[in-house]
């Protein structure tokens, strides 16, 4: 009886659903816990500039919000307005809510690493493709076996 009451419990456990920040790659999945405010950065080498990009969301449970863009030249598909400067950086402060998921396409010469509260979770490979970025729930054994 003992065990099978442990057994259950721990199935249930392992089945509970809770938030998380979903990074996909290629096919490749990673699981993140979310927090109530998760600050997001994902930096990367611009392919026509070749200059730093600095991309910064605020991700909850209710979606994914961009609060900062930092760039550093005026080339093809870079802003051109922007709110200040901050040494290198030109600065835009944004508060654009995005949904639940968010996609990038990346080519080898990006250099991508995301960071989820200061703490590096992915670095590309190097190969080109699409990451996923997405709030959504799932059991607790995911976020064990697939951490990023």
């Amino acid at each position: 009886m003992k065990k099978s009451f442990l057994f259950f419990l721990l199935l249930f456990i392992l089945l509970f659903p809770v938030s998380v920040i979903g990074i996909e790659f290629n096919g490749n999945v990673c699981y993140y816990p979310l927090s109530s405010n998760s600050t997001l950065e994902i930096s990367y080498t611009h392919s026509v500039s070749l200059t730093r990009v600095i991309d910064t969301y605020r991700i909850s449970k209710d979606g994914i919000y961009a609060l900062q863009e930092r760039w550093q030249e005026f080339l093809a598909g870079q802003p051109i307005d922007f709110d200040y400067r901050a040494g290198s950086f030109y600065v835009k402060n944004l508060n654009t809510f995005l949904g639940k998921s968010w996609e990038y396409w990346f080519i080898p010469v990006n250099n991508v690493t995301v960071k989820i509260d200061e703490k590096i979770v992915f670095v590309q490979p190097k190969e080109e493709g699409i990451m996923k970025i997405e709030v959504k729930k799932v059991p607790i054994f995911l976020i064990i076996s697939r951490r990023c």
